[in-house]
């Protein structure tokens, strides 16, 4: 049995992740958490609230909606956004996530860890 997964403290600011746009649309990569891969249902249970939460601070609710898109293992689109994410890419490389999303978001992110059994993928805005 794996320890439990956990998360930094505090979690990183959304300018960690570097996003890219590929064939099959956005990827974040985001090294903070990488290790989520092997959590299980309890550690979707325990860190679920901690960053759900976490999406009311503008400054890592875009870490905090990868990470529990990675944690919940929700299947999600890539493109034109990421699992309800839009992600403006610049040509030089830089990216621009508009904070503005993070109510919509925290009311999705809210349904999906009140709902039971957990939907496969984010619920629709209500």
């Amino acid at each position: 049995m794996s320890p439990p997964a956990d998360l930094p403290d505090p979690l990183p600011t959304n300018d960690a992740i570097e996003w890219t746009g590929q064939r099959y649309g956005l990827r974040p990569y985001l090294d903070a958490g990488s290790d989520l891969g092997s959590a299980g249902a309890d550690d979707v249970e325990a860190l679920a609230p901690r960053l759900v939460e976490a999406l009311a601070d503008a400054e890592r609710f875009a870490v905090a909606h990868v990470l529990l898109t990675r944690l919940s293992r929700v299947s999600y689109p890539t493109f034109p956004d990421w699992n309800g994410l839009a992600v403006e890419l610049a040509v030089d490389g830089s990216s621009h996530v508009d904070p503005a999303q993070r109510e919509t978001l925290a009311r999705r992110w809210r349904a999906w860890v009140e709902a039971q059994p957990h939907p496969l993928a984010l619920p629709p805005d209500q």
